[in-house]
């Protein structure tokens, strides 16, 4: 098929004005897109896609027979005599094939009241109808058809409007600005007001002035910030958008002054903003598309949205001609489509998830082998407890399993390679389970545990592994250890610290729980001050270089949790701060300590209880705490990463046991592990994976056996717009029964979060992100605002797509197959030469 060719531009002015769209779900939005409308032919089908639309996420597809006037109607209209109504519609049908639109009485065999023929191109037309009632009917129709051909290839109709009008205005749907539905969403007529310049009558400029040119509609006007350097030459930072001016020459031409004037007059008026002031939208549109010689489409239609400036200030100075110019200013810098785009989304998915999960850079936690879903990473048979991400970008975990992927030495310890997807053997002959480990500056691997005899008689509790990337060497760290390692941490000196439950490191003498192996003539164990006298859980070193030490040991003057500065222990504030054992200790990259554990209050601060941050000189809250123990907490980019047993965070119920502290507020993860079980280890690798391992198995499980994840079709969408060059705010239909946990954005790192959204067996709500224009609105009046069910600190101010491709994830529970959701944009241009189709 040969594309139309551009030859020639129109512009059109949209004038404001009110309207009624008597069609229901005019952009064929999901479920039951097409339920208003009816075919006729025989062997004629009709069925929603989301391949072909062009407003939206979905389309009607007409399914013909060859040979057979293959028709789609839409009857039940309401007219009233001497009044005008218009039918438009977009179509897009195969090129060279004879199409027709009607407004008709009742149904077939039709009579017709008026009627458009055209001739389609294989691309999207609009089209429209126009017909003066000559008397009173509830039973009119509009209809879409195709003539009798030798073909059965499909047409796809969107974008369907009725109105009381002489000429088509522009699309009314519910969602769109400046418009409401007047009744149910998407299944009530749409009406407009004429309190927004965003939409109404288009007004052809080229009916009262010959445009003689068009100067500012290309590449948009922007800066680029360097800053410079002491040393001399700049840095280059980025660049800042914009917004720009565009103008129009015009040409007026009449027998006489007074038709230039009149002329004049219908421009001017159409456009004084006086005429909109104290309005709800006081920007106005200039409506732009390119066509070739015989009038078909040949670019997509544009809306420049702007604000009009000074112009036409003087009269004309000749009789029968004047040249002037239009001004404006595009306040974003941007063009936007008179279109949009659309993708409808899967659902939540399940699958098995045994002890450890993973979701990747873009946000899936799972894959469809073609049968079912599948988790990323093979499952294990027993508690995770540890995990790290080797210099090899191979993810080390350790724990209480056995024979990993199959693999007969990979018991206890195990790493995963990513690029095979498949467990390998680290070293063979682990005994017991590995609860901690750390690498130091040269790759090697330290891993401690309840293991003994590893590589020789005295690799018990401890040992370092060399040589990873070949054949791996185990390492004794002198005799090993009297008992249990739970904690690891190394210091800037290469000095290693053990803790955990064992009475003697080494041999040496008051090591209880605490040592440090070190180089001192050779690499010896040697105690810290005298030891401690309970279990050792947890260790940090601060930015300062003290070392931080958390767990069960209630030594005078530093319970449960102590600071070593080298030379003594300390309390981390008060002794008393801290009345039971701590598990799990971080820092930021401020310097704040985050402790979590079993302990009732830090420092008897509200909402303290098992987590608290410590600035250095006070303890804080994060928010209202959790309602259980915390085993681990892990600080990437501002964001605090917690797992433990709880079940509740800042008053949100989760069912996994994992949480996020991202700002000021607790946001849930957007998965549903299975079970009630421990979740103690969370790692986030240098690709933007996350890890999550622990004791939770669908093996067992009561209720719902797997784990539940948000997923989107294809996990990606693409903004398919070439020329697209800025973000866009989307528009989201999310449908029930369900309750809707977190929409996130994974190329963007943008999320917003819900608490208590749980919407019935099919209840709508509809979630505009333009923070223009922002509304979160549910399909009927008892829901009320929907905001009052966002998490704190969720971007939803400023929730986008970026041009190019995006990772989406909507997660949501206690679906069924009535559930979905959709979601729709307006591509963003540059300039006009992105329109090209």
């Amino acid at each position: 098929m040969t594309k139309p060719q551009l030859e020639r531009m129109k512009f059109w002015i949209v004038k404001p004005a009110t309207g009624r769209n008597y069609l229901y779900k005019p952009t064929f939005a999901e479920p039951d897109g097409g339920k208003w409308w009816t075919v006729s032919g025989a062997g004629v089908t009709k069925q929603i896609t989301g391949e072909e639309q062009r407003h939206g996420a979905f389309c009607m597809q007409v399914n013909t027979a060859t040979g057979v006037a293959s028709n789609a109607y839409y009857n039940g209209l309401t007219v009233a005599e001497d009044s005008y109504y218009t039918f438009s519609c977009d179509v897009k049908g195969v090129a060279g094939q004879a199409m027709r639109i009607y407004i008709s009485l009742g149904q077939s065999p039709w009579t017709v009241r008026a009627q458009k023929t055209f001739v389609a191109t294989g691309y999207w037309q609009r089209v429209e109808v126009t017909w003066k009632a000559t008397l009173n009917s509830s039973n009119e129709a509009v209809v879409v058809s195709r003539d009798a051909v030798a073909s059965a290839e499909p047409f796809y109709v969107d974008g369907v409007q009725f109105e009381q009008t002489g000429a088509a205005t522009t699309l009314m749907e519910g969602y769109m600005a400046g418009c409401r539905w007047e009744g149910i969403a998407n299944d009530s007529t749409t009406y407009r007001t004429g309190e927004s310049g965003l939409g109404g009558v288009l007004l052809d400029i080229s009916d009262y002035a010959r445009i003689l040119s068009v100067h500012g509609l290309g590449m948009g006007d922007w800066n680029q910030i360097m800053t410079k350097m002491t040393s001399g030459g700049a840095m280059y930072q980025t660049h800042i958008r914009k917004s720009r001016n565009f103008s129009m020459v015009l040409a007026y031409t009449g027998d006489n002054q007074g038709d230039l004037q009149a002329n004049r007059k219908v421009i001017i008026d159409a456009l004084r903003p006086d005429f909109m002031s104290g309005r709800a939208d006081e920007r106005r549109v200039i409506r732009y598309q390119g066509f070739d010689s015989n009038g078909n489409e040949a670019t997509n239609p544009i809306d420049i949205v702007c604000v009009f400036q000074p112009s036409h200030t003087d009269t004309p100075s000749l009789p029968v001609f004047q040249k002037d110019v239009l001004n404006f200013t595009i306040p974003s810098g941007l063009l936007q489509g008179a279109y949009s785009e659309g993708a409808a989304l899967d659902w939540v998915a399940d699958f098995p998830a045994e002890f450890i999960v993973k979701r990747d850079k873009d946000g899936n936690w799972c894959k469809w082998n073609g049968g079912a879903y599948q988790s990323l990473i093979t499952g294990l048979n027993s508690s995770v407890y540890c995990m790290a991400e080797g210099p090899d970008g191979k993810i080390y975990v350790g724990g209480n399993f056995t024979n990993a992927g199959g693999v007969a030495t990979a018991d206890y310890l195990a790493r995963w390679n990513p690029t095979t997807e498949a467990w390998e053997a680290v070293v063979a002959g682990i005994n017991g389970a590995v609860r901690c480990m750390t690498f130091d500056a040269y790759g090697d691997l330290y891993i401690g545990g309840s293991f003994i005899d590893l590589g020789g008689a005295n690799g018990d509790r401890i040992v370092k592994i060399t040589n990873l990337d070949g054949t791996p060497t185990i390492g004794a760290l002198g005799t090993g250890l009297a008992g249990s390692c739970f904690a690891i941490a190394i210091d800037a000196n290469g000095d290693v610290y053990a803790g955990g439950d064992f009475a003697l490191a080494g041999g040496v003498a008051n090591t209880s729980c605490i040592a440090k192996w070190h180089f001192d003539s050779g690499y010896t164990w040697a105690p810290l001050s005298t030891g401690l006298t309970g279990t050792v859980n947890a260790l940090a070193f601060a930015p300062d270089g003290n070392l931080y030490i958390g767990g069960g040991f209630t030594d005078a003057g530093y319970s449960y949790l102590c600071k070593w500065n080298g030379t003594t222990f300390s309390a981390v504030g008060n002794d008393a701060d801290i009345n039971y054992s701590v598990w799990a200790l971080a820092f930021d990259a401020a310097g704040n300590l985050y402790i979590g554990g079993a302990f009732a209050s830090a420092g008897g601060i509200a909402n303290t209880t098992y987590i608290a941050k410590w600035t250095g000189s006070a303890w804080e809250a994060l928010g209202s705490g959790v309602n259980y123990a915390v085993y681990n907490i892990v600080i990437v980019s501002n964001k605090v990463y917690v797992s433990g047993t709880f079940t509740s965070a800042g008053g949100l119920t989760l069912t996994d046991r994992v949480a996020v502290w991202s700002n000021g507020a607790w946001q849930p993860l957007d998965i549903d592990l299975p079970g009630d079980a421990t979740v103690r280890a969370i790692l986030l690798t240098s690709d933007g994976s996350l890890y999550i391992g622990g004791s939770f198995s669908t093996a067992g499980t009561a209720g719902t056996p797997n784990a539940e994840c948000g997923i989107i079709s294809d996990r990606v969408f693409t903004i398919g717009v070439a020329s697209a060059s800025a973000n866009t705010y989307p528009f989201m239909q999310v449908h029930g029964p369900g309750t809707l946990k977190a929409i996130t954005n994974y190329s963007t790192g943008k999320s917003v979060m819900f608490d208590g959204l749980t919407l019935q067996a099919g209840e709508w709500i509809g979630l505009q992100f333009d923070p223009l224009n922002l509304k979160f609105r549910g399909g009927w009046a008892g829901r009320g605002n929907l905001m009052r069910y966002v998490i704190p600190g969720s971007d939803y101010g400023d929730f986008y797509l970026k041009p190019g491709s995006n990772a989406l994830s909507l997660f949501m529970t206690g679906t069924d197959s009535n559930s979905g959701a959709w979601i729709t944009w307006t591509p963003q241009f540059w300039g006009l030469d992105g329109a090209l189709l």
